[in-house]
């Protein structure tokens, strides 16, 4: 199964440990999930698979957005959990690959689905798996802190033990959700715009010391 993702395409680092959780975290407008979404594609052009819960567009925008994630759903490797559509009152129907959550704050309902997806892409033998797009943010507009916190527990957890890769969406101007969250996670890409408007990243946690900032 390998005991490592490679990030080196997208990140300042080469590898990163099977069973990692990071947070994607930085200031509003600097690219964080398009970030997270290039870490799953990454895997995907890799032949990995994927778990995706997505709350801010829905699955079919998504999927026309992403080719190699798309591609890897079509080929029974990737799920996406959709939060979006059924909360503009649309009614769609669960299939293999993609399940429709209720709302991005019902927090029970995403659970369910992604546990069942996690169950498909395991009984399917996809054992390299990077899950994204999680957004804290979001999820905290919908739900109170202590739902959500057990939520990610779970979560998290369940990426560990399975030697997936997870990511996870957080503005790092909310101090006190931060302090409460990070505890679940092993590490942080952090996000910035430098005053010529140029993304950079960073890792922190991941290496003994922070990677220096880095376009991206």
């Amino acid at each position: 199964m390998g005991d490592s993702y490679d990030v080196s395409d997208t990140l300042p680092i080469d590898e990163v440990a099977a069973g990692t959780n990071l947070m994607i975290g930085g200031p509003p407008l600097t690219g964080k999930r398009d970030l997270a979404r290039s870490l799953v594609e990454a895997g995907c052009r890799r032949g990995e698979g994927a778990l995706v819960i997505t709350m801010r567009e829905d699955a079919d925008r998504l999927l026309d957005k992403s080719p190699p994630l798309a591609d890897a759903v079509a080929e029974g490797r990737a799920g996406v959990v959709d939060c979006v559509t059924r909360e503009r009152g649309e009614e769609v129907r669960d299939t293999r690959w993609v399940r429709y959550a209720s709302s991005p704050g019902d927090v029970t309902d995403i659970g369910i689905r992604s546990a069942g997806l996690f169950q498909a892409l395991d009984e399917g033998g996809v054992g390299r798996v990077r899950s994204g797009f999680v957004s804290i943010p979001t999820m905290l507009m919908y739900t109170e802190p202590r739902r959500l916190f057990r939520f990610l527990h779970v979560y998290t957890g369940r990426i560990q033990s399975a030697d997936q890769l997870g990511f996870a969406l957080i503005e790092l101007g909310d101090r006190e959700a931060f302090d409460r969250f990070a505890p679940l996670f092993d590490g942080m890409v952090q996000t910035r715009t430098n005053e010529d408007g140029e993304r950079q990243l960073r890792v922190v946690g991941v290496t003994s010391s922070p990677t220096e900032w880095v376009p991206y």
